[in-house]
């Protein structure tokens, strides 16, 4: 399954650097071949919730043991930080690889948009 479909014309919704810069799950993107708005997949919140229960599991004992081995702590924030740009890199691919899209109807000034 290829999150990166497009529903209404079945071809690429958007490249991944353009996903990196522009996507979030509560925004409404154009299809970068058809046009059509589209909003992400609501399961997109079940994802991001399941992937921080992950984040947490794994670097909870990361953490632990890097303070148990008395590292510098220029070292041990470094780590830190590398850890979790690199995290949040591929939460940001996996979702785009992974988590597809829904159309947005068009605002016609009486009715509120609605997921197709």
């Amino acid at each position: 399954m290829n999150g990166n479909i497009c529903p209404n014309c079945g071809k690429s919704v958007m490249s991944y650097w353009r996903f990196l810069k522009e996507a979030e799950p509560y925004k409404t993107s154009k299809c970068g071949s058809c046009g059509v708005n589209l909003k992400r997949s609501p399961r997109v919140y079940v994802f991001l919730m399941i992937m921080i229960i992950i984040l947490a599991a794994v670097t909870t004992p990361m953490f632990m043991a890097i303070a148990a081995v008395r590292i510098s702590p220029f070292v041990a924030w470094a780590m830190v930080i590398a850890w979790l740009v690199c995290w949040a890199i591929l939460v940001n691919h996996l979702s785009w690889r992974f988590i597809g899209w829904v159309i947005v109807e068009p605002h016609n000034g009486n009715s509120h948009p609605v997921a197709a």
